[in-house]
């Protein structure tokens, strides 16, 4: 009895994942899963961005301080630095509430970052 016998032979270099979003109000304390991270957004440090409705020659930044592992960490919305890496994590931070306006509105968002953990390949 005769068989033919196949073998396949790959090898996986990077398993890419979609990044988690997390919101996470100012004062508050999340932990991200797989991640594992503790992230606490601190503070509001500076907000340059140009308002909706202006005009304006650039389009501004937003400096907020996150506190990740009981470490505090700056993060920039146009500027650098964006992300942190922690280990096999980068942290992204992608969005600032309330974003500014000309004429700001008494039902505004609340004061929350939004931020993007994605798993990175090792070194």
């Amino acid at each position: 009895m005769s068989g033919i016998v196949y073998f396949a032979s790959f090898q996986v270099l990077a398993i890419a994942q979609n990044p988690a979003s997390y919101t996470i109000p100012l004062g508050k304390t999340i932990t991200a899963t797989p991640s594992n991270l503790t992230i606490q957004y601190r503070s509001l440090v500076a907000d340059s961005r140009c308002p909706t409705g202006a005009r304006c020659v650039w389009a501004g930044d937003a400096e907020v301080v996150l506190a990740i592992a009981g470490k505090d960490y700056s993060f920039h919305t146009t500027l650098e630095p964006q992300s942190h890496v922690f280990g096999r994590y980068r942290v992204r931070l992608t969005q600032v509430d309330p974003y500014p306006s000309l004429n700001p509105q008494p039902n505004s968002k609340p004061a929350a970052v939004t931020i993007e953990i994605e798993a990175i390949a090792p070194n």
